[in-house]
């Protein structure tokens, strides 16, 4: 290893004095001497080499293919470089010092031979370097004058002089002598490669700004064809009352939620959630498919939450708005069942969605979710559907909920606190006891993380239980107590319709407008069961002579007073002053389609092209659609003869 240290360190040596060596054989001595006055320079040839020449003067010292001239310490090629153009006077100045130099350069040759010669005789190697110096130095001079003579008989300039020279010292090719490429030659003095990536570059950033500019404006002509009104941008948040609006505090038996001591689970991952004019859009594309249950979880001894996933993985193949619902169906019994469930989850959390479902000892399909239905059966589902939206569109929000209502609220809370909504969020709730609290962990977890978010709930009955905060249902005092400035705030109600009708009262006893409230109603469908045939009496006979019929005889069976006439199927049914057209429809066999059967999804509506009906419910039915003679199935009766497009 060391002899190999050793071999290489010589080895650098060795090419580190050729170098030098090179370098030095290269120099000009004349150049040289000009740094080193002190010293000697090159041997002066003898008078008698050339008589006819002067013998060099200490400017010589100077020497070199581009000595000194006009004085010492002034290199010629320096002097050159200062004449911008071969004027008379400089071709004079040249041609002098060129002679100078031919006439110096043959002395300096003559004399080195002959010095060369007596240290040839006398065998001495040091006297035979230096005439071979001297020799080298007169050949130099000799060459410099004569290139300068031929560059002035060719009329280079100077400054090209003295720039050939340099390539000559350098050993560099000349201009002429290189080559041309086959890029070479463009216009305005640049390469055609120069030209053509330029022109490649230009080309790229053009189609890219012309892809764009086609990208946003199909995406400008997709909003304001799809857009409602709801879905323009809201402005920022505006404070109701110069400032931002401070929760009410609690006073004894109030409405805040107590918090006790739980532990925190870590929230879901949430996603890059679609902006609210491209989920109103996608919104407006209902899916029917078959999703997988991936986890069921017990909220309440009655209630159960179910969460959905797309079967291949992935997102959901819907996009829906938070407080929309989707429709489960089933086949039960040999028929097709459909129940409508809002969804509980965030849109935010784009790899499920959950919804959360009371088991009703009537309800067809949410017995049959919570009794057969485990993880990894597959569900149909139809999603989504509702107008019953909220996706941070006003300054405040206040969400009030009753039971399994909830539902719909949680999907607008979690929503809005995973997109950190920076507006005030009142969210009161009531139920019938603690142990039927649905989402009880969630809320206090969520409360305590976001400050703009205020819980308030009510237990009906909380007799024997450790619940320490209001008790009653949902009143006009605890509304008042809960959220201050309600009048000035938006509101969404949804729970059972008499309590719903209640808080609606109550509500307009403090001063909210009637358009400033949204409301769902939750229960069981009305009417008949889907699927079934709701069947119509005969028309009793007429009453004979005899005593008044007593409370429980006057209970007749509803009558058919009416006939609804299907165009499409062509068939034509009985109708009876309470029975809706669905109804109808159904014990006859036209299909019509539904979802929630309560006048909400909108999933039924059919043109009525004769007739007149009364709508108990019509939020799922647009005013434009009414005013072209749009109804909806599920809600729509008559006392007169009708003519429907089904």
């Amino acid at each position: 290893m060391w002899w190999g240290l050793k071999c290489a360190g010589r080895l650098t040596a060795f090419v580190g004095v050729a170098l030098i060596g090179t370098a030095v054989a290269q120099t000009d001595p004349g150049d040289h001497g000009a740094h080193h006055p002190g010293q000697p320079a090159a041997p002066a040839p003898p008078a008698s080499a050339t008589p006819s020449m002067p013998a060099p003067q200490a400017s010589a010292g100077c020497g070199g293919m581009m000595g000194c001239m006009v004085g010492p310490g002034r290199p010629f090629y320096a002097t050159l470089l200062d004449m911008p153009a071969l004027t008379a006077e400089a071709r004079r100045v040249i041609e002098a010092e060129a002679e100078r130099r031919t006439g110096w350069g043959s002395q300096a040759i003559a004399s080195g031979q002959a010095r060369l010669h007596h240290a040839l005789a006398a065998n001495d190697a040091t006297a035979m370097q230096q005439a071979a110096a001297g020799l080298r130095e007169g050949l130099l001079q000799l060459e410099s004058g004569t290139a300068a003579l031929r560059a002035i008989e060719a009329g280079t300039p100077p400054r090209q002089l003295a720039l050939t020279w340099f390539r000559d010292q350098l050993s560099l090719p000349s201009l002429a002598e290189l080559a041309p490429t086959a890029v070479d030659g463009g216009p305005w003095g640049l390469s055609w490669y120069h030209l053509t990536s330029m022109a490649f570059l230009v080309a790229f950033l053009a189609g890219t700004l012309l892809i764009q500019h086609t990208r946003m404006r199909r995406v400008n002509a997709l909003v304001q064809r799809l857009s409602v009104p709801v879905a323009e941008a809201a402005p920022g948040p505006v404070p109701i009352s110069g400032g931002p609006p401070s929760p009410a505090p609690p006073a004894t038996g109030s409405a805040a939620l107590p918090v006790p001591r739980v532990a925190a689970a870590p929230a879901a991952v949430a996603s890059a959630a679609p902006s609210p004019a491209a989920a109103i859009a996608a919104a407006r594309r209902p899916w029917s498919g078959a999703l997988r249950v991936v986890a069921i979880f017990r909220e309440t001894p009655t209630v159960k939450t179910f969460r959905l996933v797309e079967p291949g993985g992935g997102d959901i193949p819907f996009t829906f708005m938070p407080g929309q619902f989707l429709t489960v169906s089933a086949e039960l019994d040999g028929k097709t069942t459909r129940r409508s469930y809002t969804i509980a989850s965030s849109p935010t959390r784009r790899s499920h969605v959950e919804v959360t479902v009371k088991r009703e000892e009537q309800g067809l399909i949410s017995r049959h979710l919570h009794d057969r239905v485990a993880v990894g059966d597959a569900v149909q589902v139809s999603a989504p559907s509702g107008v019953f939206t909220f996706m941070g569109e006003e300054a405040s929000i206040v969400l009030i909920a009753g039971g399994v209502g909830i539902t719909p609220m949680m999907s607008v809370a979690r929503y809005l606190t995973d997109r950190s909504y920076p507006c005030e969020v009142f969210f009161l709730y009531g139920a019938r006891s603690p142990d039927e609290f649905v989402f009880r962990e969630e809320l206090e977890y969520l409360q305590k993380r976001h400050a703009n978010l205020h819980v308030a709930a009510t237990m009906s009955r909380a007799e024997g239980t450790a619940w320490m905060g209001a008790t009653g249902p949902i009143s006009k005092e605890f509304i008042a107590r809960s959220v201050p400035e309600i009048a000035r705030r938006r509101v969404h109600l949804c729970g059972p319709p008499p309590m719903m009708e209640a808080v609606k009262a109550a509500l307009a006893e403090l001063g909210v407008p009637k358009d400033q409230v949204k409301t769902e109603a939750f229960g069981p469908a009305r009417g008949v069961a889907p699927g079934t045939q709701a069947p119509l009496p005969m028309p009793a006979p007429a009453p004979l002579p005899g005593p008044a019929p007593t409370p429980a005889a006057e209970a007749l069976p509803r009558v058919a007073t009416a006939e609804v006439r299907f165009t499409r199927s062509g068939k034509t049914g009985a109708l009876a002053p309470d029975q809706t057209v669905l109804e109808a429809a159904e014990v006859i066999g036209v299909e019509i389609d539904y979802s929630c059967r309560v006048g909400i999804c909108g999933a039924c509506r059919v043109p009525l092209l004769k007739g007149a009906v009364a709508m108990e419910v019509e939020e799922g039915l647009p005013p434009e659609e009414k005013a072209r003679g749009v109804i909806l199935a599920c809600q729509a009766k008559s006392v007169g003869d009708l003519e429907v497009e089904a």
